[in-house]
């Protein structure tokens, strides 16, 4: 008992630096990694004053080594390993998103709870209304396809036909890889392409009903100011955009503006805290009505929305 004490006091030092000296900030983060090894080990039957078998150990071990030394983000180190050697596998991680266990690697942004709670919104407010035929769903910047698997899984059968597109060949990898693991699940057919958003032939979007995007928001002098486990581990191609982070905002919004109207919503896009001023005035001046800004359960502006 005493050692495993001791054992554990010595984690919560490691992480000390990545907790920016919080050391309660510290506690919390080991008492995560003990329940995915205890999860992952014992299928869940687990108490929080289980103690660790030596397998146990050096998986977090491995986890702490992981956040300290190489800057993983907390969302990012339930890593994949063969066996004891620090070998991993073609895909680093997964992570659970809208109910689905996706793969992750380095540098294809990591899906966050933000994402994931705007997109069940989006799910109930399909839900709620009657739809004749399959939705077709253009998700722009799809990354691992967390978004584009969640409406195709979530929604019912046969209600609709989602694609996803990114610029990044390896997150069209990755998101086909994610779709073939849960082809079982998936209610709705959904397919992944290799595209940059400002290659899209205009003529061909009113083929689709609705754009959903996680577009990159930061500005260039929010990105130098980042923690190097979001630096290290993202893409910056899925962080940062021009025109104050809204670049890429402004091009979804073009197309979407294509789309031939509806009475549902022609977009739902996440944004930045920020910059739902900017993008309200870009979706009227596209023509878009009923605009609407989607706050997160922090309260913050988290997305936004129009018909």
């Amino acid at each position: 008992m005493r050692r495993q004490w001791l054992r554990q006091a010595q984690w919560v030092r490691q992480l000390l630096p990545a907790c920016e000296g919080d050391i309660s900030l510290a506690k919390r983060q080991l008492i995560w990694m003990k329940e995915k090894v205890l999860t992952d080990s014992r299928a869940g039957s687990f108490s929080k004053s289980s103690f660790l078998t030596r397998k146990e150990e050096e998986q977090i071990d491995c986890f702490v080594k992981d956040r300290v030394e190489h800057n993983k983000p907390l969302q990012n180190t339930a890593i994949l390993r063969s066996g004891h050697s620090d070998k991993t596998t073609r895909f680093d991680s997964t992570a659970s998103v809208t109910d689905i266990d996706v793969s992750i690697v380095r540098l294809i942004i990591i899906i966050r709870w933000e994402t994931e709670e705007w997109t069940f919104r989006l799910i109930d407010h399909l839900q709620a209304h009657h739809i004749p035929r399959p939705l077709r769903v253009l998700d722009i910047c799809t990354g691992s396809g967390c978004i584009a698997l969640g409406l195709a899984t979530h929604l019912p059968k046969n209600s609709v036909e989602v694609t996803g597109i990114d610029i990044s060949t390896d997150a069209v990898e990755l998101a086909n890889h994610n779709r073939q693991i849960h082809l079982d699940r998936l209610c709705n057919p959904v397919a992944f392409q290799h595209m940059d958003v400002f290659d899209f032939n205009l003529q061909s979007i009113d083929r689709y009903d609705l754009i959903v995007s996680n577009p990159p928001y930061i500005t260039t002098d929010e990105y130098a100011n980042l923690d190097p486990d979001v630096k290290d581990w993202e893409d910056i191609r899925a962080l940062v955009a021009e025109d104050d982070g809204t670049a890429i905002h402004k091009r979804v919004i073009e197309l979407a503006s294509y789309i031939p109207k509806n009475g549902l919503p022609r977009l739902v896009m996440e944004m930045g805290i920020n910059q739902s001023n900017a993008l309200t005035d870009a979706m009227t001046l596209a023509g878009f009505n009923d605009i609407e800004v989607w706050k997160d359960l922090a309260h913050k502006n988290r997305a936004i929305t129009g018909t």
